[in-house]
């Protein structure tokens, strides 16, 4: 775990510079480019680390030619992408690194424009979402979607969708993307409780399960593919369950917090109004899937619940005073570990310890 507490370290250091003390434009960039390049190099040079791993290995590996990307069933955007790559070289770490440089680029250029403290939202980002590291065609997918908002504030539906949709040749889950554009508004309490409050109601029915087959079936093709899969999955889910459990409890409960502090955060940023809406469907969408379809909480609502890091940094915008605000931070550097060892807690052995070509290489996982 060394490599990632370092790491955890150096946000958090880098967020007391940022929130506490006076930097210079340069010393910011300096800053940014160490951490790009340190989140870059850890997800680029890893090695049977992460989940998914044989999948995507064995993908790139049998992917030869077009007809080969016809035939797979990943989603036709990352095929491409992996056939024009090995166009140039057949070297999986190469492509690994490639699809870190693009996928951080978005994340980093994303969170600088939604973020107040951008060093805190990345330290919290990270710990929350380790537990997907891997998961090469979706990340990717999150990436694209959320360089997306900008254009839902600045009213540019076109822009909006088209990334959207690009963003489904890599992932069809994106696609749950497309409500972002619809919760730039405020909605008072009694909506949420009474949306919260039908869903869970509907979720204890067979209604969803029933819904999301029939989309498989009407889209057919890739989407009913993805549909069988999904249903296929159901029954291998009681740990993650369980994990998801204590993830509602603690989502349900930042949730008030966020919305609490709504009126006054949604003065001061332009995006929060539409990251908590953003935040309370990743719940809404537990409430609805958890008792007939749990891979869906696990992999649509992850394009929901990524605002949790940023809308937990943005409540720093209501401290007064260095000394709060460093303690605030320090508070939040204890929670990251906390956070670090949810997110990989189902599967611990795919992240402990970290493996890459220069770091414990010869480390053997005993599913390898």
């Amino acid at each position: 775990m060394t490599i990632y507490f370092f790491t955890i370290l150096v946000l958090f250091v880098f967020s007391l510079i940022e929130e506490n003390f006076i930097s210079t434009i340069g010393l910011k960039n300096s800053m940014i480019f160490i951490c790009y390049i340190l989140l870059v190099l850890q997800v680029g040079l890893r090695w049977e680390t992460g989940t998914d791993w044989e999948p995507y290995l064995n993908n790139f590996e049998d992917t030869s030619d077009f007809i080969s990307v016809l035939l797979s069933k990943f989603e036709y955007g990352y095929g491409i992408s992996v056939w024009i790559f090995k166009l140039l070289s057949s070297n999986y770490t190469l492509f690994l690194l490639l699809h870190a440089i693009i996928y951080y680029l978005l994340i980093f250029k994303s969170f600088q424009r939604y973020s107040t403290n951008l060093f805190l939202s990345l330290m919290l980002y990270y710990t929350l979402s380790m537990g997907i590291m891997g998961s090469n065609r979706q990340l990717i997918a999150l990436a694209i979607c959320l360089y997306a908002i900008r254009f839902v504030i600045e009213k540019k539906p076109l822009l909006f969708f088209l990334l959207v949709v690009f963003a489904s040749f890599f992932h069809t889950t994106a696609l749950f993307f497309v409500i972002y554009y619809f919760i730039d508004r405020e909605i008072n309490i009694f909506v949420f409780t009474l949306i919260l409050g039908g869903s869970f109601i509907i979720g204890k029915t067979q209604l969803p399960y029933f819904l999301f087959s029939k989309l498989g079936e009407i889209f057919g093709g890739h989407f009913l593919e993805k549909t069988s899969a999904y249903s296929d999955m159901v029954t291998d889910m009681s740990m993650e369950a369980k994990l998801s459990l204590i993830g509602l409890a603690k989502r349900l409960v930042f949730l008030l917090f966020f919305y609490y502090n709504r009126k006054i955060l949604s003065e001061k940023l332009i995006y929060y109004n539409v990251m908590l809406n953003g935040y309370f469907v990743g719940i809404v969408i537990y409430f609805l899937f958890a008792d007939t379809l749990l891979i869906m909480v696990n992999r649509g609502s992850l394009y929901f619940n990524i605002m949790e890091s940023l809308l937990i940094a943005s409540q720093m915008c209501l401290l007064k005073g260095k000394d709060i605000k460093l303690i605030s931070i320090f508070v939040l550097l204890i929670c990251s570990f906390f956070f670090l060892s949810q997110s990989i807690l189902s599967y611990p052995d795919l992240f402990n310890p970290y493996k890459g070509l220069f770091i414990n290489s010869d480390f053997q996982r005993s599913m390898y």
